[in-house]
This record gives structure tokens, sequence and C-alpha cells, in this order.
């Protein structure tokens, strides 16, 4: 049964107490979560104790929709250094496209709190980004989006794809799961096609293939060879694969073919927005389009990163924050939310340092060797237990991180 996480704030007390135990060993903290961060009453507060307690070479990060800022609260960052980043999000500057989704940089007070940090005396003292979420509702837009804010003199703009949370939004994403290294075998695969799939449409051969795995999981010591939906030589692109370390999900291939000339039309726009940005010294930072199998890594792994909840649960990523849903690979997921210890019951340290969560660690920084990946699997996409129901993957890992879209640098963390 879902249950729901209520909205708290952080309290100050806890905050205070974490400041003064872990701020001196960080490198860099980001203020940050599912809500605008300006909405906590402390907030001034939480920036000024994270300055003290910070070494001088640490930096504080933190994400805001621009709404909440106004020129009293830009001036006390700035004059006292109390941020090293501040990013806004954005994801049009058009207000005028219907059912838009996402942070408009029309809003008047957002344009105004924007212009106004960077024209501020101080601006010296502090980097001004940008974070756009791409969607199949503002790729296109990506160019004027990029072209306005290079022409602002921002620091940064960071660009992320869309994470699935909810159903309406998987048809908005404009990124597939399945990497380059099993691309490039389908594509082969596609030219080939009649003679790799008996006979079977290429519309109806996910449909043929689901209808396998389901007698498999059912029947799988009944199942004849023949009844597969594959032949003999749509075997030997599998050993390819598999000399690559890859697997081959063709059925989540099928379904999205049609979507390959979007991805490669976005693919053209990135190029196009790293021209603009590059000729204006403004740092573009990108995700990628088809994920690299090769590249998986855990970006918070890699940077000794974790989350705290306002609750103070220790959490190993955004993702487990809260229980919540998901739609990936062609197939819905319920998440649940994951936690290591709270610290309103043990330290920060002992829970950081606590086997398991070292284990977890451990085991992260050899992702590949360690963990299985879903996008390649044919199975995630068609009624795999693991990847629709169970807390662990099929290699017995808990928490689930084996179809995550951070590994594989298509959503992006703010490290």
């Amino acid at each position: 049964m879902k249950q729901k996480e209520k909205a708290l704030f952080f309290p100050l007390e806890e905050y205070q107490k974490l400041a003064e135990e872990v701020f001196p060993h960080l490198k860099k903290l980001v203020l940050y979560g599912l809500g605008e961060p300006l909405m906590h009453p402390n907030f001034l507060m939480f920036l000024e104790i994270a300055k003290i307690h910070l070494p001088s070479s640490a930096s504080i990060t933190f994400t805001t929709n621009g709404s909440l800022l106004d020129s009293e609260k830009i001036n006390h960052i700035l004059e006292n250094k109390l941020a090293d980043e501040i990013i806004f999000s954005c994801e049009t500057v058009n207000e005028n496209i219907p059912n838009q989704v996402g942070h408009s940089l029309e809003e008047e007070q957002v344009q105004n709190n924007l212009d106004y940090c960077l024209s501020h005396k101080y601006r010296s003292n502090i980097r001004i980004g940008i974070e756009t979420v791409i969607m199949d509702s503002n790729y296109l837009q990506l160019g004027e989006i990029i072209q306005k804010f290079v022409a602002k003199k921002v620091d940064f703009i960071a660009l992320s794809h869309l994470y699935p949370f909810n159903e309406s939004f998987e048809n908005e994403t404009v990124f597939s799961m399945i990497t380059t290294e099993a691309i490039t075998i389908l594509d082969e695969v596609g030219s080939d096609w009649e003679s790799i799939v008996l006979g079977v449409s290429r519309e109806k051969f996910a449909e043929k293939l689901q209808d396998s795995y389901k007698a498999y999981y059912q029947f799988k010591d009944k199942l004849k060879p023949k009844e597969r939906p594959v032949s003999e030589k749509y075997q030997e692109y599998v050993k390819r694969a598999k000399a690559k370390n890859v697997l081959l999900n063709i059925s989540l291939y099928q379904k999205e073919f049609n979507k390959r000339n979007k991805l490669n039309d976005l693919q053209k726009i990135f190029d196009k927005c790293k021209i603009i940005a590059k000729k204006e010294g403004v740092d573009l930072i990108l995700p990628s389009i088809l994920p690299v199998y090769e590249e998986r890594s855990c970006p918070y792994n890699d940077q000794n990163g974790s989350v705290i909840r306002s609750d103070g649960e220790v959490v190993p990523c955004f993702k487990y924050l809260w229980n919540h849903d998901s739609y990936l690979n062609s197939h819905s997921r319920f998440s649940s939310f994951y936690s290591y210890g709270n610290i309103s019951e043990t330290s920060f340290l002992d829970i950081w340092q606590s086997q398991k969560y070292s284990s977890f660690r451990e085991k992260k920084s050899k992702m590949n060797e360690n963990f299985p990946y879903c996008g390649n699997c044919s199975f995630s996409s068609n009624n795999c237990f693991y990847a629709t129901e169970d807390t662990s993957d099929c290699w017995g890992n808990e928490p689930f991180c084996s179809e995550c879209p951070y590994s594989v640098n298509l959503t992006k963390c703010l490290f």
C-alpha cells in the first residue's frame, strides 16, 4: 500500500546539529528538494549557518524557481557571500504556450529577480546558472532558451531529461534507456528483420514477444523453442551483444522505433546549442540522449554524496526520498522510500560509516560489475517481477538501482 509522506520543514535545531557535526567535512552543500527551498522560513539562516561551519574551500548551491526571491534577499546573499551558486529553474521562455509544464522566464517577478542578480554590484561573488528540464513539449524551444540566457550572461546552463514520476509524463520523455552499444546491434537487426522474427510484423513484434514472455514466466519448462518469436539468426545478434556485456531489449526498441527521428532532431539541437554557448563562454551541461553502457555510473556515489530528508532520514539519492511511481522502459514501477538511518536517532557519520551503507557504496563503485541494467533487457519491458514490483533487482541488490536514468546521464544531479 502506498504511503504518502508528510511535507515538513527541516527543523532548525537538527540543521544546526548537522552543521556542527558534518559540514566541516563537506566539499559541497546543495539545498534543494521536492519543493521551493525559499519557502522554508529559516532558509537564509540555513545559509548563514552553513557559511560558518563549511570549510572555506567548500561551496553552497541552491535551486529556486525565482518567484520568492526579492532585492532584499538577493542583497543579503550576495553581499555576505552566503552562496556560491544560485540556479534558476526554467523550462520555457514563452508563457503563452498552452498546457506548458514547468517554470517560465516570462513571469515578471522571476525575470526581475534573475536580472537583479546578474546586474548586482557583487555579481562576481556568485555563479548564476539556469536549470532546464527537457520535455517533448519544450525541446524544440531549447535553442531559444539557450540563446536568451546566453545573452543575459549567465555562467552556466544545465539541461536534464525529465524523470517521469507521473504516467502522463511518460510521453514527455525525449530519450531512450537502450544504450548505444545495444542500439548499434539492434539497428543491424532491423535491416534483416524478416529473417529474424519469423514473419511477425514489426508492429506486432513487441506484442508477440510479450505474450511469449508471459508464457515463459508461467510455463517456462514447457515452452518449446519453436514457440518463441525469434529465429536462430537472432541468437547470433544476442551473442554479439553479450560479447559487449549488453543485452538486447528488442521489445522496447520496437516500441520506440518511431521516436528515433525525434532523438536525432534533439541531437542536432544540442549541437547548435553548444555553438551558441561556446561563442559567449557559457558552460553548457548536457545529458545523454542515448546512454553509453560502458559509462554507467552513480553520480551520487562518484561524488560521495548523500541526501538527508526534512525529517532526518538519510537516503542514498534523490530518487529514494519518498514513495512514488515511475514510468520507464514501457512499464510502471512503484519505488519505495529507502533509508539507512535517521540523524535524530544516530549521528550522520555513524550512518555514513555503517556496514550496510558502506557496502552499498563499495558495490556502486563498480556498477556494471555489480548491478544489472534494465534498459537493455527485454524482460524489464515485459512484466518482469523485479522491474515492476520487487524492492531488489534480479541480482539481489537492494535498493533497486538497475533502472536508474541518473546512472546513465539522462536525468542529472546538481553535483
